[in-house]
């Protein structure tokens, strides 16, 4: 499902599921930890306005968490590039406080909803909720600031959802258009700019040649995202090694003996026992009271290697030997291989809308939250900030 675009609604982590990669959190060092820019230079207020005040210690908490997130994907910050971002968390601050100052009641309702979807989605892509917890605070997130942030983002979200998203009409002919030719929010802009090239007489052939090959790569990157990839479906029975609470490795000795069980199953569905009978008696997989032990999945899904190659090895009807991962044991049982083809154009055409609506909702959000900055009489009081945001809000392409 396509979420509605505001810019910083972060993923705050990534989980999975038993036969799926996981991400290894941040190790937390042993160490005395840094002052806060707070107690060096005071809490002082970097942002004053109509109902708008954020100060040092609310940037710094939102730059923390932002960098241990990135930290976790192995995406440092360069200390160079420390004060644009700051800027940027701190515009966003303001917005976020303007936006929540303009909830209605309907807007906090949906907000509601918003917000138990997007936690339940969170805590869905861990291994368990103790493990969800763990994985927040490796980031230097407590439970209370998750549910905080996710609380005031989702208020943010309803209100840009009515603001913004309801004044948006995507018609049919530019849905099937974006099916058929790749053609979207960013290559008609793009196309706007190659016309004023085309007229200007400054222009250099050059700088025709390379707006043209721009357009031609985004609607071949848009024509290939509608392209569904070879997947497999196929069924699983899996020996967790790790413990099921802590979700530290299990002493080798109970690994062998997961190890026997596993070849023992093996040889059961070897000699024709009914697999679903044995997922059924033996899985550990976490999910296995909704999904029955089955997963339909491509070569780019994240799920842990052995387990897709082993899947991918497989003619549909065959037993796999048992497959080992970081995980624990499987053994599996294809089902189907799918062909790549093309979404047809009924099952993607709501996504695509949704797509093209969010794109547009990504281009007005500049104009809006500059608008909004401005109705609020809002001034940035530390220079470096204001300086690194001018012309911040000035970009049209999504």
């Amino acid at each position: 499902m396509i979420r509605t675009a505001t810019l910083w609604m972060a993923v705050v982590m990534a989980g999975t599921s038993p036969v799926r990669s996981d991400e290894k959190p941040v190790a937390t060092a042993q160490r005395r930890p840094a002052p806060k820019l707070s107690e060096l230079f005071g809490d002082d207020v970097l942002a004053r306005g109509k109902g708008v005040e954020v100060k040092r210690s609310h940037l710094e908490e939102a730059f923390i968490a932002y960098k241990a997130n990135l930290a976790a994907k192995g995406q440092p910050i360069p200390e160079d590039k420390r004060t644009g971002q700051e800027a940027q968390l701190l515009q966003r601050l303001v917005v976020t406080q303007i936006l929540t100052n303009r909830v209605t009641d309907a807007d906090r309702k949906l907000a509601q909803d918003l917000e138990k979807e997007f936690v339940a989605e969170s805590k869905k892509q861990s291994a368990s909720e103790d493990a969800f917890y763990r994985q927040l605070k490796a980031l230097g997130m407590t439970s209370e600031q998750f549910h905080r942030r996710v609380n005031e983002q989702a208020l943010a979200e309803a209100v840009i959802k009515r603001e913004i998203n309801s004044k948006i009409e995507v018609s049919d002919a530019r849905v099937k258009d974006f099916y058929e030719t790749g053609t979207d929010v960013l290559v008609n802009l793009l196309q706007e700019d190659l016309e004023k090239f085309v007229k200007d007489p400054a222009s250099s052939p050059a700088t025709v040649a390379r707006v043209k090959e721009r357009i031609d790569a985004v609607r071949k990157s848009n024509l290939a995202r509608m392209e569904q990839p070879e997947r497999v479906r196929v069924s699983h029975v899996f020996f967790a090694t790790q413990d099921r609470k802590t979700e530290e490795p299990l002493p080798e000795d109970q690994k062998k003996l997961k190890r026997r069980q596993a070849e023992s199953v093996q040889a059961k569905a070897l000699a024709g026992e009914d697999f679903a009978k044995l997922i059924t008696d033996y899985s550990e997989d976490r999910s296995v009271k909704e999904t029955k032990g089955e997963y339909t999945f491509s070569r780019n899904d994240p799920f842990v290697p052995e387990f897709k190659a082993a899947a991918f090895t497989l003619e549909p009807g065959k037993i796999s030997d048992v497959v080992t991962s970081s995980l624990g044991y499987h053994v599996i049982k294809s089902l189907e291989r799918i062909p790549p083809k093309k979404g047809e154009f009924e099952k993607v055409a709501k996504d695509l809308k949704e797509l093209l609506t969010q794109q547009e909702v990504q281009r007005a959000m500049p104009e809006y939250f500059a608008r909004a900055m401005k109705e609020a009489n809002v001034e940035i009081l530390e220079p470096k900030y204001k300086l690194e945001l001018s012309g911040d809000l000035d970009s049209r392409k999504p």
